[in-house]
């Protein structure tokens, strides 16, 4: 068993092209293949996608992503696994991004753990950088999301952040509004995205309405853009339109799939199966 991919000949010897030429992964055991959701604007257009990591062991059963990228601590005896196929399934979604990139933009999940050290390598390595450019993907258009209440160390994930959004990244805030949500953390992190969680919107419809007008101040405070989540119904899509929110996203309105089934045969024209009503 492998604990750590550390090198790019590491990596590659971990991918694989299925018959539809999308890089799917092979890792300790598990097959690995990126779905992307798309995000949604105001106009109904799509802004860009969210890629997510779909996991499947020798026996045939689904891993389910919440337990693949559960908290660990450093002296979990998976936690080096962890990192690795964490890093592996961003090397999958960019390699399938990047033929469709576009004018779109790419939301990458950072586990907690590695955040950090993750967001570092995105802005400041070279290496990182050349490889964006050589995949036409540019700076810009890769979003970096953290889940802001994971991590201990705001100070540290603070300069990363803005150490990014310098070098051209922009930074999403993710699952704001669940338990341990800290506005004071956001003021330090200052993101370019908070996207609120599914639990306040449905707070929201249900009447509870203070909680994600409070978020929707912090992200005007801040000068950031708000991206709704979660979105499972019309009800909570035309609820969630009345408010001042940029970019909407949830099973409502597009499932997570392969890229090649949102677009026709031409790469660069998007043609979504589900457009928001």
């Amino acid at each position: 068993m492998v604990d750590h991919l550390r090198t790019r000949a590491e990596f590659e010897q971990c991918l694989r092209a299925n018959e539809n030429g999308e890089v799917t992964a092979e890792f300790n055991g598990m097959h690995l293949r990126s779905v992307y959701q798309p995000i949604f604007r105001r106009d109904n257009t799509v802004a860009g996608f969210e890629a997510l990591i779909r996991a499947v062991g020798v026996d045939g059963s689904h891993v389910c992503p919440a337990h693949l990228f559960r908290c660990l601590d450093q002296s979990h005896p998976d936690f080096a696994n962890q990192i690795s196929v964490d890093k592996l399934a961003r090397v999958i979604h960019l390699r399938n991004f990047a033929k469709y990139a576009g004018q779109h933009w790419i939301f990458l999940n950072m586990l907690p753990s590695s955040a950090v050290a993750s967001i570092e390598t995105f802005s400041n390595q070279n290496l990182m950088v050349q490889r964006l450019a050589e995949m036409g993907i540019p700076r810009e258009h890769v979003v970096l999301e953290v889940v802001e209440h994971l991590h201990s160390d705001s100070v540290s994930l603070s300069a990363a952040t803005n150490q990014s959004i310098k070098n051209g990244f922009r930074i999403a805030v993710d699952d704001y509004g669940v338990e341990g949500s800290e506005e004071a953390r956001v003021r330090m992190l200052r993101p370019n995205i908070i996207k609120i969680d599914r639990s306040l919107v449905q707070s929201y419809v249900g009447g509870e309405v203070e909680a994600i007008l409070r978020s929707i101040a912090l992200a005007k405070e801040v000068g950031a853009e708000v991206l709704v989540e979660g979105i499972e119904n019309q009800e909570e899509y035309d609820a969630m339109k009345a408010l001042n929110v940029a970019y909407f996203q949830g099973f409502h309105l597009g499932m997570p799939q392969p890229l090649s089934e949102y677009f026709d045969t031409n790469p660069l024209d998007f043609e979504p199966l589900r457009q928001a009503k």
